[in-house]
Formats: C-alpha cells, sequence, structure tokens
C-alpha cells in the first residue's frame, strides 16, 4: 500500500462519509428510543478494551421501529450487527463468527469496514477483522489506520477458526456474562509451560484482572509481551496492571514511552486519560492530584461536569491556578469566550508560567482579533514547549493573519507537514478552542483530526453540533447514521440524537433521547442541561 497526501485524503474520505451515509432513512435512525434501565450493562474492572458492550448494550432493548417505517438496507445492516453482537454477548461465539462473517459482505462502506475490522481485533475474530479490512475500496486513505489496527491488535502467530472461536466465547464470559472464574479454568486447562502463545497468555491476564487478581494479571500479560513485543493493546492492558497495583511511576514510564511511538492511532486519547489517572496519584500536591483529576473530565469532552468540577474545587482553594486555567479552558470549549478571559487573566495573574494559560491568553487574542498579540503570545507558550502541535498550529494561524513574517510561517508549515500522526488531538483542540468563531475553520481542524482517526468521537460530536447549528440538517445526520456504528460511548450517541431532533423542533424526541443518554451516563452533564431547559417548555405532564 502506498500513501496518499493528507490534503487529497481529507477530501476524499469525508465525500465518501456523505454520500456514503446521507441516503440514511430518516425515521429508522432517530426514532426516539423508550428511557430504560441499562440491563446486563458491562461492569469490567479493566478500560482497556475497545468497547463492544458500550456500543451494543442500549441498542439491544432501545430499538423502536413504527409500522409506517421504510427501512432502507443501511438500516437493516445496523440493526443486523447490533443482532449478532447480541449473540456474541450471550456465548454463541460460533453463531457469532459466521454471521459477522456474512455481515462484512454486506457492508460497502470503507469507514464502517474499519470500524468493524477493531471490533473484530479486539474479540479475537482476526480472521474476520483482515476480511473487512481486504474489503476496505480505498485503502491508501486508510493506510495508517490499518497499520495501526495491525500492530495494535494482532497475536504473533495466527489462530486457526476454531482457536479464535474458542478465545472469542473465552472474551464473552469475562466481559459479558460475568463469569471470568469460569473463563479461567478453561483457559487453565491447556498447558501454559509448553505453550507460547502470546494471546493465550493475553486472554490468562485478562481474566485474572476481573477476578481481581492484579499480580498474576500482570505476570501474565509480561508474558504475554514477552512473546510479542510489538502489540500496542497489551501494553495498555499492562498499564491497568500497573494502576490496579499502585504502581503508578512504572505506569506513567510506560505511558510517555507510548505516546513517543507513530503507531498509538486507536489509543491516543485513552493514553491521555490513563496519564492523567497516573499523575494523579503520583503528585504530592494536593492541588495537582485534584487539577489531573478534573483535567481527566475535560479531555473527556466533559466540558459542563469540568467546569462544576472546578467550582466545586475553587469554592475551597480561590488561588489554584491550574484549576483557574482549566476552568477557562472548559468556558472556552463551551463558546462562552468572555468568561473564559476573566478566567484566564486570573490564573496569569497568580502565575505567570502555566504554559494551558499562555495559551489561552492566545486563543483570547486571537479570536478578538489581535493577531499581533496572538502571535507574542503563542511564541511565548512555544519557547516553553517546542513539542507542543496545538501551539505551533495556532501559531501558524495567527501568523497567516497578521501576515508579517513569511520565513517564521514557513518554518511552522514545515513542521506541521511532518506532525506525527498521534499528535491529531491537537487540531481537535484547537477547533474547540481558537477556531469556533470561524465555522469554516474548526470544520476543517475537525476534518483533520477525523481524517487521522474516523473513530475519535468528541471531533465526530463538534462536527455533528457544527452540522446542526449551520442547518445543514442531512449532513448531521449522515454524521449520527455512521456514529450509531462506531461510537464506543454510546450515550453521546443518543446526545447527538437528541441535539438532532432538538434542531428539527422535535422536542419530545430530544427529550427521550437526553434522558437515554444521562441514563447510560448520569454525569454526563451537558444532556442533564439541554433535557432540564426542555423539560418546561411542554412535557412537565410526561416527565
Amino acid at each position: 500500500m502506498k500513501k496518499i497526501s493528507k490534503n487529497i485524503f481529507l477530501s476524499l474520505f469525508f465525500a465518501f462519509v456523505s454520500t456514503n451515509f446521507v441516503a440514511a432513512n430518516e425515521g429508522s435512525l432517530l426514532s426516539p428510543a423508550p428511557v430504560f434501565e441499562v440491563q446486563n450493562q458491562h461492569k469490567s474492572n479493566s478500560s482497556n478494551y475497545f468497547n463492544l458492550a458500550n456500543i451494543v448494550d442500549s441498542f439491544l432493548n432501545n430499538e423502536t421501529q413504527t409500522s409506517d417505517e421504510i427501512v432502507d438496507d443501511k438500516s437493516k445492516i445496523r440493526k443486523e450487527f447490533i443482532s449478532i453482537t447480541s449473540k456474541f454477548n450471550q456465548g454463541n461465539a460460533k453463531v457469532a463468527y459466521d454471521e459477522y462473517e456474512k455481515l462484512i459482505e454486506k457492508i460497502d462502506n470503507d469507514t464502517s469496514l474499519l470500524t468493524l475490522s477493531r471490533i473484530l481485533y479486539e474479540i479475537g475474530y482476526f480472521s474476520l477483522a483482515n476480511k473487512a479490512v481486504e474489503k476496505i475500496i480505498y485503502k491508501n486513505q486508510f493506510y495508517d489506520n490499518i497499520l495501526d489496527l495491525e500492530k495494535s491488535y494482532k497475536p504473533k502467530d495466527n489462530l486457526s477458526k476454531d482457536d479464535e472461536i474458542f478465545y472469542a466465547k473465552i472474551y464473552s464470559s469475562i466481559y459479558f456474562d460475568n463469569s471470568a472464574s469460569e473463563a479461567l479454568n478453561e483457559l487453565s486447562q491447556i498447558n501454559t509451560k509448553k505453550n507460547k502463545s502470546d494471546y493465550l497468555h493475553f486472554m490468562l491476564a485478562r481474566a485474572n484482572y476481573e477476578l481481581k487478581q492484579y499480580q498474576l494479571a500482570y505476570n501474565l500479560i509480561n508474558k504475554a509481551i514477552s512473546f510479542n513485543q510489538d502489540n500496542v493493546n497489551y501494553q495498555m492492558f499492562k498499564i491497568d496492571t500497573l494502576l490496579a497495583l499502585k504502581k503508578y511511576k512504572e505506569a506513567y514510564s510506560l505511558i510517555e514511552k507510548l505516546e513517543k511511538t507513530k503507531l498509538t492511532i486507536n489509543f491516543v486519547s485513552e493514553l491521555e486519560l490513563k496519564k492523567q489517572t497516573a499523575l494523579a496519584s503520583l503528585v504530592k500536591n494536593d492541588k495537582d492530584k485534584k487539577y489531573h483529576t478534573a483535567n481527566k473530565v475535560y479531555l473527556e469532552g466533559n466540558f459542563e461536569k469540568a467546569k462544576k468540577d472546578c467550582q466545586n474545587i475553587l469554592n475551597f482553594d480561590k488561588d489554584n491556578h491550574k484549576i483557574i486555567s482549566l476552568y477557562a479552558k472548559s468556558e472556552l470549549a463551551s463558546k462562552n469566550i468572555e468568561r473564559a478571559n476573566v478566567y484566564f487573566v486570573n490564573a496569569y495573574k497568580i502565575e505567570k508560567n502555566n504554559l494551558d494559560t499562555i495559551i489561552g491568553l492566545g486563543d483570547i487574542r486571537y479570536l478578538h482579533g489581535d493577531y499581533k498579540n496572538s502571535v507574542k503570545i503563542y511564541k511565548k507558550a512555544y519557547k516553553k514547549d517546542k513539542n507542543n502541535y496545538e501551539t505551533i498550529i495556532k501559531l501558524a494561524l495567527a501568523h497567516r493573519q497578521y501576515a508579517k513574517y513569511p520565513k517564521e510561517l514557513r518554518k511552522l508549515e514545515n513542521i506541521i507537514d511532518k506532525m506525527p500522526k498521534n499528535e491529531y488531538l491537537a487540531y481537535y483542540k484547537s477547533a474547540i478552542s481558537v477556531a469556533q468563531k470561524n465555522n469554516v475553520l474548526k470544520e476543517d481542524y475537525l476534518k483533520k483530526a477525523l481524517s487521522i482517526n474516523p473513530m475519535y468521537e468528541n471531533a465526530l460530536g463538534e462536527l455533528v453540533e457544527l452540522h446542526l447549528e449551520n442547518k445543514n440538517y442531512k449532513t448531521a445526520k449522515a454524521l449520527i447514521y455512521n456514529a450509531a456504528f462506531t461510537l464506543e460511548k454510546n450515550y453521546y450517541y443518543y446526545y447527538l440524537c437528541g441535539l438532532y431532533s432538538q434542531a428539527m423542533g422535535k422536542r419530545k424526541d430530544a427529550v427521550q433521547f437526553y434522558k437515554t443518554s444521562l441514563n447510560l451516563n448520569p454525569t454526563f452533564e451537558i444532556a442533564n442541561i439541554k433535557l432540564l431547559k426542555l423539560i418546561p417548555d411542554s412535557f412537565d405532564e410526561e416527565i
């Protein structure tokens, strides 16, 4: 496979997404789901897996269809995917294998095939994942994603179909049936002393982890890694075991090591969250502990909750400059520019060397059209950390507007052109901050983030909101349709459906969607705010 240029990829990728999903049936995509108590929801101790349970659990009890609804082929495929995964959930690994294989032949969208391949890699159907990848038409566009998935998940030795089905059943027992002890008994019947299968030792580690036997899990994942050092998924799981064992320094060292690799596209955002968890336990200063805990919420994209958490801290610690700056960043991401400005200024008065505060002040100057001073401020931030790509992107942007130093701009653009793929979050962070007054620029940055990682849900959600704001309802619905198949955080899918219904004036449907979103994640504060604003309009008697 040959690589394709970034700009060509960007245009082809989003043209392809639009043409393949705009035709999604109106009724079948966004029929309001009844609010429900989540049944058999996965309660794993581990966060280190592509959360198939979160994709499926709510769909299983939420799919409704009106009598006059016309179900198109794409809607049927989505429902079939949910049905197959329900069977897998129930331990029917052989049936699920055969039906997933048939499903691959019915999917004609490259993004969906890529996402399905990741799901299949995660649950151990490696041969099926390969088939899904092989069916991708524009492989060049997804070159890095395909390579990353292979490096991230594939075991060292090829497994037979029977072995894949066996391990998939083990996976189902561990993560869906809460039968980790039974899974461990089955795995223990294999002679591990003579067996050098990295995947066997990985599954043994998973079962022990679920049983809270963390030291055994740690020993076993190390054994798996000794057989296959390139598998990033194993390394990510090792971080989980280190955190569980409270070996935070070792966990942080491994996180730093993985951050430097160029093969972690699918794990970048997850790795950032683990880093905040490790740092919150490593730092001795109580202020820093609170900061890293709140920052994790911010990085998850839950800006309203981040603001609430920051405010709770500031009620008792009003001079915590890191928290003040984080509050300002959350306000800025929530489009409250002037409030953000006040807090960035207050944070700067307390501490003038905090990088986030300096970048934030540069953002405010840029958003106010003061390009001269935004360049000056971003330069200060750049000198503090020349490896911070968010700063580099913003400094280049300000230089283009200021148009005074073409040589400096060319230098920055060259750096951006060579930017490692695993730095794509810099585009997303720029989109929700400095680009928010310019919809064209914001869309461009979000698309750049998604062109590198089509499964990055925070950018996908922001893009949906942007299209709704611009009244591009068909495009927004196309992206939501895609999200129905790709989002790990299913509560976010229902939130997006709520936004769409609200934009279309269907308030009753929006209320149902927001309630379902909150049922899945009660801490998702923005859905709660949206719901509370809608309730007084016309639903007091129904709530």
